[in-house]
């Protein structure tokens, strides 16, 4: 990211936490532990004064959050079952045994659906493919943008849990807490919020 003010500078920018606008850390100003921009500023200091706090994360549903798994689910599933058929129709019309790496299939989808949901938080800016589609993204608690490790911590957790059967275990809580959270958010200390 490139801060808005000075195109120059790239390091230590972050998100103001109200407009999400990138600024480095001569034009950010923190309130209540929150960066933001000097336009903003004001507002929030208007908004604080008043007691409305806008600058609260607009938090996404629960119903997004699954919109956006499966989603993603699907981009990573249509082509791996693709390759899936190949192997085992593939030996069944030609009369002959499946691949003997139809029985391993689901290690190859395990690691695609990790790489893939990592790779695209980090580069995206905290969004994949789904979560751009039914408009969330993935922020830190003060609503700026992930870092690489909190990207591939999150998606480690998530892979780990979906490999062991418990992802229900694991999104469950999104639906019932206050901050919308599932188990691998609360681990990586992110929040999913609304971007539309």
């Amino acid at each position: 990211m490139i801060c808005r003010n000075h195109v120059e500078v790239s390091e230590g920018v972050r998100r103001c936490a109200r407009c999400m606008g990138p600024f480095c850390g001569d034009c950010l100003v923190e309130i209540n532990g929150r960066p933001f921009c000097a336009v903003c500023k004001q507002e929030q200091l208007l908004d604080v004064r008043s007691g409305v706090d806008r600058a609260r994360l607009d938090l996404a549903s629960g119903w997004r959050r699954l919109g956006a798994y499966i989603l993603d689910g699907l981009i990573i599933g249509i082509p791996v079952w693709i390759v899936v058929a190949f192997f085992v129709f593939g030996p069944a019309i030609q009369g002959k045994e499946p691949n003997v790496l139809w029985n391993f299939m689901g290690l190859p989808i395990a690691l695609l659906s990790f790489l893939y949901e990592a790779l695209m938080l980090q580069a995206k800016d905290g969004q994949t493919l789904g979560k751009m589609a039914v408009g969330v993204r993935v922020v830190r608690l003060d609503g700026s943008p992930i870092t690489a490790g909190q990207a591939w911590g999150r998606c480690a957790l998530k892979a780990i849990l979906s490999t062991c059967c418990i992802i229900l275990v694991d999104c469950i809580p999104a639906f019932f807490t206050e901050e919308r959270t599932a188990i691998h958010d609360m681990v990586a200390n992110t929040r999913v919020v609304r971007t539309y």
